[in-house]
């Protein structure tokens, strides 16, 4: 199973771009599935019908969200009805938004989940508590027998974090227990991609999606300004220098467990 996961896609600009590199990277990887963190889809704060449907007309099949996901108050029914959006697992059940998303394409099926980290974020449950709990109830695994055992089918967890520190020790956790963690938010890629002993992928952060001529998406002189004065301002999403950053997945459809991934780092023109 082949997946294509685009890191968090920011305002117009990150639409832009995942409308333009779409179709060649589809070419290029021929993924089975593609998904997208989008809770920066509407001007960098959560994301609306409108927005959504541009990422899903676009060949988009599901997308993961964060902390910043119900910015937006009128798109909160939106969030209720549209089971494609995945909200982060660890909040509050009575937030809208699908807690759990399995795809099916012929006899391929691909879980995906979302967690975010407690550390410099807003209050939210325990991800590790959470994660244990969805693989003993959701996949009706033993507590005692999670490590390296096959998957009913691969399960993707974005893992929205500040911290380097907390998504590291989640890829540590969740190594043999899912197929992949991917951290979102930071806005910034690294550089770590790797699957671990166990056979989870892992990667800190997968990068923002949008304009990189500016700060994680901001107009750059609107940030500059604010910490050379500490006087607030508004901030306005820049769309100046289109930057795809993604990571591609080849996973095994029998076990779960991770064969390759792939970081992307690509300008458009």
């Amino acid at each position: 199973m082949k997946v294509l996961f685009f890191g968090d896609v920011y305002g117009k600009a990150g639409r832009r771009t995942v409308q333009q590199a779409l179709p060649q990277l589809r070419e290029e990887f021929n993924p089975d599935f593609v998904l997208a963190n989008a809770e920066n889809l509407a001007d960098g704060k959560g994301l609306t019908e409108k927005t959504l449907s541009q990422l899903f007309n676009s060949g988009v099949d599901a997308v993961t969200g964060g902390n910043h996901l119900w910015d937006r108050t009128e798109s909160l029914e939106y969030l209720h009805s549209q089971k494609r959006i995945v909200k982060p697992l660890n909040y509050s059940e009575e937030a809208p938004g699908n807690p759990y998303l399995v795809l099916s394409k012929g006899d391929l099926h691909l879980g995906i989940i979302c967690l975010c980290g407690q550390l410099l974020m807003p209050p939210c449950d325990s991800p590790f508590a959470a994660l244990d709990r969805f693989i003993m109830y959701s996949l009706s695994i033993d507590n005692e027998k999670q490590n390296n055992i096959p998957l009913p089918y691969p399960i993707i967890l974005d893992f929205h974090a500040e911290t380097t520190s907390e998504k590291r020790a989640m890829g540590w956790f969740a190594d043999g227990k899912i197929s992949a963690v991917l951290g979102t938010h930071t806005h910034i890629q690294t550089a770590d991609e790797e699957i671990l002993p166990l056979g989870t992928a892992y990667i800190t952060d997968v990068g923002m999606t949008g304009s990189h001529n500016s700060v994680i998406g901001v107009k750059k002189e609107i940030i500059i300004e604010k910490f050379r004065t500490s006087v607030p301002n508004r901030f306005e999403s820049s769309d100046e220098g289109l930057q795809v950053n993604a990571v591609f997945l080849v996973l095994d459809s029998e076990t779960g467990f991770a064969e390759k991934i792939t970081r992307i780092k690509r300008n458009i023109d």
